[in-house]
């Protein structure tokens, strides 16, 4: 994909102003620079009920406007709903209705939003306009929750994903390059193997193995990728691994790639798999961190609870990991937690990914800390 000639044109302008400076330049949005840009508000990111409202804590008046916009992919673009601009009175409540689609400021009726709503995330773009002209904007993030039992294709190519196939493609890398550098010798089982991508990209370095996955949807497109007897459906929580999967063992690797946080029991299920494993068999698994940065900023709002299958978020962690592991005889040669894990549209909380992305101490300060979203984890059975 190309890059847009005026992302070319900043990249380098900053990289000459590095040298030049001996500084790291980045770019921050305008409201990084202005205490009065944004709006004062409280809004939740998770929403619970029937209606959303957000505290509008301005304590000046003017004129508001707000937008109701819902996402295309990863943004927030769509236009779903407009209100003309009306006096705002002081602090307020910002009400939407779920159920009949209201929109209310203040208790008085500014319009109705057409309902259903295109998808879970939607935000409101709102902005201020002071007697003196002064103007100040806000944009919020939310998500409506979500409890189905079906792991279907609107899983993997819908909210969740967006696109399952393009977004795993590079952790099927690093993977790769982790069972190779820690000599992990086949079989493999890789639990919760989807559509088959990281087995294909094992395929190819010599590491043949097998899948189960609790999707239907998923084993039906693994099977037109890696061929038949090769995953399985099941859900080894409840299920008896099949007969064709047992009768590989021992496995010279298993993996759970961003899989364990789905069990309601994490730690039986590792328990439950460890009996296939030999010694010197190796496990690399990634998770989420119940201890992350975000996670004790976010609490209930944490990214890691937006995945209705994510039944064990609260209880995985870098140091439940180091303690659970070796308890089942597992030795962790790795263990390491990396990036911020946020989607929230509000301005306040992007400030999180900006620094993530743009300052390696930051970066650092949360990998010695043990403070990053997810887990990676490398251990070789004893």
């Amino acid at each position: 994909m190309s890059v847009p000639p005026v992302t070319r044109l900043k990249g380098l302008f900053l990289r000459a102003l590095s040298r030049i400076t001996n500084r790291h330049a980045v770019l921050l949005p305008a409201e990084a620079g202005r205490d009065d840009a944004l709006i004062d508000l409280r809004a939740p990111y998770r929403v619970t009920g029937a209606v959303l409202t957000v505290d509008l804590r301005e304590t000046g008046s003017g004129r508001l406007s707000a937008t109701l916009l819902g996402y295309e992919g990863h943004f927030p673009v769509r236009v779903l709903w407009t209100g003309e601009a009306r006096e705002y009175p002081g602090p307020s409540a910002l009400g939407l209705d779920l159920v009949s689609g209201a929109v209310r400021l203040d208790g008085s009726d500014w319009g109705r939003v057409p309902l259903p709503l295109p998808g879970r995330r939607f935000c409101w773009k709102l902005r201020l306009v002071a007697p003196d002209g002064r103007v100040r904007e806000r944009l919020t993030g939310h998500y409506v929750p979500l409890d189905v039992s079906a792991v279907g294709r609107e899983y993997f190519e819908g909210e969740n994903y967006v696109d399952h196939e393009a977004q795993s493609a590079a952790d099927h890398q690093e993977i790769v390059r982790l069972l190779r550098s820690h000599g992990a010798r086949a079989p493999v089982l890789e639990v919760g193997c989807a559509t088959g991508g990281l087995l294909a990209a094992l395929d190819a370095e010599g590491l043949t193995g097998v899948g189960v996955d609790v999707s239907e949807w998923a084993i039906a497109r693994s099977a037109e990728r890696l061929g038949p007897d090769r995953t399985w459906v099941c859900d080894v929580e409840k299920d008896e691994l099949p007969a064709s999967v047992t009768a590989r063992r021992p496995f010279g690797t298993l993996v759970l790639a961003a899989v364990l946080e789905h069990f309601r029991e994490p730690f039986a299920v590792l328990a439950r798999l460890t009996p296939l494993a030999a010694p010197g068999t190796v496990l690399v698994l990634s998770t989420t961190n119940r201890d992350s940065l975000c996670q004790m900023l976010f609490g209930s709002e944490w990214e890691g609870h937006f995945d209705w299958t994510h039944r064990s978020v609260d209880q995985i962690s870098a140091r439940t990991l180091r303690a659970e592991l070796p308890a089942l005889g597992w030795r962790i040669e790795r263990l390491t937690t990396d990036l911020v894990w946020d989607i929230s549209a509000d301005p306040t909380r992007a400030t999180v990914r900006e620094w993530w992305a743009s300052d390696a101490r930051f970066r650092r300060l949360l990998a010695e800390r043990e403070l990053g979203d997810i887990i990676t984890c490398v251990a070789v059975k004893t």
